[in-house]
């Protein structure tokens, strides 16, 4: 396909990007792309929002990622064993990185592209573009729930199960409504750097807790015994393989940060530093906890197995990354909405006091129904496993195939590069089709056999616990 470009200068206007740095425009064919900031700048009400550097970029990608993926790890190399999980571990990294890859060139080629809704019209047109309008809508609001319900299971360990969870939940819903009021996201960085700090911190005190008196853990031999390898089954290997997907679950909010950052291109950068500092902590945190405790201690939050005063502080300090992992999808939900309400208006970039009165209400409405969907639904956990095999196992392996697939159409082994490309799309979307099944069966499962044997709670029950 034939393709020129020509760049215009981004002028320099209070918090407005910075001298120099390009904002480059494409035309394929006839059509020209332009993103929706640039087409509105020099407008009235217009402000910048294109402020992101890679490194900014870097500590929010990080405090999604990061976040309450490690929490499970421990558990999960109880589950498969250690060799398994490391092997798993740097795989996904390694094939994570290369379809966010896909995604980040996916947007340079296309600056039009702001949200996945958009890289759905440029590949499958309206139906394809609402489709994934409402994965990501669907996303934002569950994954915000399963905020709310780990913050009020944390505000209740804090509590020592003296409070009602359900109460605690609205308190973390409206934490997290706050934390979404900023509109950019250059903004919700500064806490995102707080929120990587914090749950590392958390990790690196129940770690050293638990080595501290290693005796506490051996069983009636004396032994603290561990696997190097272990069979689970087809269900365990499956759910494990799961949990490793979710821990790198953070590509849907890839054309939203490339959107707001200076130079898109540099978010490879973001990638690389997210891919390599991630894996090292969950291998850290995953298998030294593992071998400290054992099979007979491990539990999953990890945060929960010291117990005591280091369980209540190690939740204390981990509580803002448990806010802001959940915050910045809930971001990315209400900035695709708000795309898709004010493409084209003077209303998408303004700051008036008219434009976040409107953010606000819609980041209200977004908390009060997560925290709703989090207290209403007995299988709350459950049907979140289902909706992320769909959500997360698309955003981050499963559409990037696509979209490479699409865009280098007729050109798939053109060249090394390409040939290359291909085969990491087609195993992102191998990858995808046999595990969202099997994930959502394992799901769907754990409901029936939990109405079966009498395990839900009632909506809005006010357990302490």
């Amino acid at each position: 396909m034939d393709t020129r470009s020509d760049t215009t200068d981004l002028e320099k206007n209070g918090e407005n990007g910075e001298k120099g740095e390009t904002a480059t425009t494409y035309i394929y064919g006839e059509e020209e792309e332009m993103d929706a900031f640039e087409e509105l700048k020099g407008r009235e009400e217009y402000t910048e929002f294109r402020t992101l550097g890679w490194y900014q970029a870097s500590a929010l990608l990080l405090a999604e990622t990061l976040a309450l993926g490690v929490l499970s790890f421990p558990s999960l190399a109880s589950n498969i064993g250690i060799v398994p999980t490391i092997l798993a571990t740097v795989g996904l990294a390694i094939l994570a990185y290369f379809t966010g890859a896909i995604l980040v060139d996916f947007k340079c080629a296309h600056p039009s592209v702001m949200s996945f809704a958009d890289a759905g019209m440029v590949c499958g047109g309206p139906v394809f573009k609402w489709a994934l309008f409402v994965g990501i809508m669907v996303n934002a609001v569950f994954v915000a729930a399963s905020h709310v319900n780990s913050g009020g299971t944390a505000f209740v360990q804090m509590s020592n199960n003296a409070r009602c969870s359900v109460l605690l939940g609205f308190c973390m819903a409206l934490l997290g409504f706050l934390f979404t009021i900023p509109r950019k996201f250059k903004h919700t960085s500064y806490a995102s750097f707080a929120s990587c700090l914090s749950i590392v911190t958390a990790c690196l005190i129940t770690i050293i807790a638990c080595g501290v008196d290693r005796e506490q853990w051996q069983d009636a031999s004396g032994n603290v015994p561990w696997k190097v390898f272990n069979n689970p089954g087809l269900a365990g290997t499956v759910n494990a393989i799961t949990n490793i997907v979710f821990a790198y679950g953070g590509h849907a909010a890839i054309f939203a940060f490339c959107s707001e950052m200076k130079k898109p291109a540099d978010f490879k950068k973001s990638l690389a530093v997210v891919q390599v500092v991630s894996t090292s902590f969950y291998i850290t945190i995953g298998v030294g906890v593992y071998i400290l405790v054992g099979d007979n201690n491990v539990a999953s939050p990890a945060l929960s197995i010291v117990g005591g005063v280091v369980e209540t502080v190690a939740y204390a300090i981990a509580m803002i990354s448990i806010i802001v992992a959940g915050v910045l999808p809930a971001s990315v939900g209400l900035k695709q909405l708000w795309l898709e309400l004010f493409r084209g208006k003077p209303m998408l970039t303004s700051n008036s006091w008219k434009a976040q009165l409107i953010w606000t209400a819609m980041a209200f409405a977004l908390w009060v129904l997560s925290w709703c969907i989090a207290s209403l639904i007995p299988f709350f956990s459950d049907l979140l496993s289902i909706i992320s095999s769909l959500t997360t196992l698309l955003f981050t392996y499963g559409l990037s195939g696509v979209f490479a697939l699409t865009e280098n159409k007729n050109q798939w082994f053109a060249s090394k590069q390409k040939t290359f490309t291909t085969a990491i799309a087609l195993l992102s979307i191998v990858l995808t089709a046999v595990i969202m099944p099997l994930g959502m069966y394992g799901a769907i499962t754990g409901i029936e056999e939990g109405y079966n044997e009498g395990t839900y709670s009632h909506p809005f029950d006010c357990a302490s616990g």
